[in-house]
């Protein structure tokens, strides 16, 4: 396991002008789960966790954009991040919690729905930063969105598969199956195939459902889609999004047009990816986190949801399948 910083990693500090005193942060009740928001003084100096639930370049730009928010929303405060990897393990994920929670990090920021889980059930005193959080109410971290009534808060990327569905079916009118790779521990992507589901009722198209446990079992499970679905539609899986690499290969080697629910589409093989922009909500939690060092209660802090979608397209991929898509999504395609 090893220690990452700001920047690719290439340095611990992001420092900013101003003193070097660092003041003591106050303790927070276990009920609300951060410090009083009216009454701490503005730190001279922060180190925040940073917990990663898998390895992949778009988990990576979000964390990015997430340090580079906070350290401007801080002002002239000095600002450490120390991140940890799990690498798709949960029993990783479960030591970095407790290590995290045993440390004397001033708050934490983590990405993928088991990590934030795992870790808000470790710490309850200090502000977490959920990013790009898919449902954090039903995974039971948060009241509301608008009061998440807690320590934790952050920005979600939660997309109704409904919409992306109608995207497919009106490029792919043909298609009889749509399959799906995703890891059903995840809370998160439980809830999204569950409506994945509820959005095929009503049409003749069947999902076909292959699962993993892990990232290394990406390929595997991609391959089994094979002969079995006219179209692939991945969700919101960090451990998937971890190995889309080996999706890409697998769909490729067959021709079936695979779309993701936002993320990087520039693998080989995979065609298209319809969702938000990730780094933004990488940006926005920042933004949020940077309110809640200052002063603000995260229990009142509301989670940032996404803009507007975008439509990517992957044009190697677009040329080898010989997709044409119709004018209705032409105008809405970025290349």
């Amino acid at each position: 396991m090893t220690t990452h910083q700001i920047g690719r990693r290439s340095r611990l500090l992001l420092m900013a002008a101003g003193a070097t005193l660092t003041l003591g942060l106050a303790a927070c009740s276990a009920n609300s789960g951060a410090a009083d928001s009216e009454s701490e003084a503005t730190k001279d100096s922060y180190s925040i966790g940073v917990l990663s639930l898998a390895q992949a370049s778009l988990l990576d730009d979000i964390i990015e954009a997430f340090e580079a928010a906070v350290v401007e929303g801080v002002g002239d405060a000095e600002v450490s991040f120390d991140v940890q990897n799990a690498n798709g393990d949960q029993s990783l994920v479960n030591s970095i919690s407790r290590d995290f929670a045993g440390s004397d990090h001033d708050a934490f920021a983590v990405i993928g729905t088991p990590a934030v889980i795992a870790l808000a059930q470790q710490i309850t005193d200090r502000p977490v930063f959920a990013l790009a959080m898919g449902d954090p109410v039903g995974a039971g971290v948060a009241e509301s969105l608008e009061e998440p009534g807690g320590n934790v808060t952050g920005s979600i990327d939660y997309v109704d598969p409904a919409s992306l569905v109608d995207d497919i079916l009106e490029i792919h009118p043909d298609a009889a199956s749509i399959g799906t790779v995703y890891d059903p521990s995840n809370q998160n992507l439980q809830v999204w195939v569950a409506d994945l589901k509820k959005a095929l009722e009503g049409t003749d198209v069947e999902l076909v459902e292959s699962t993993v446990a892990s990232t290394a079992e990406v390929a595997q499970a991609s391959r089994s889609l094979v002969g079995r679905s006219d179209v692939v539609l991945v969700g919101p899986d960090a451990n998937v999004i971890a190995g889309l690499d080996a999706l890409g290969a697998a769909m490729a080697g067959d021709g079936i047009p695979t779309y993701l629910a936002g993320g990087d589409p520039m693998f080989p093989g995979i065609l298209a990816s319809i969702g938000p922009d990730y780094p933004s909500l990488g940006t926005s939690a920042g933004e949020n986190a940077a309110l809640v060092l200052l002063g603000q209660d995260p229990a009142v802090t509301p989670f940032t949801t996404p803009d507007a979608l975008e439509f990517v397209v992957n044009p190697e991929t677009e040329e080898a399948l010989g997709i044409e898509f119709p004018a209705s999504i032409e105008e809405r395609i970025v290349r």
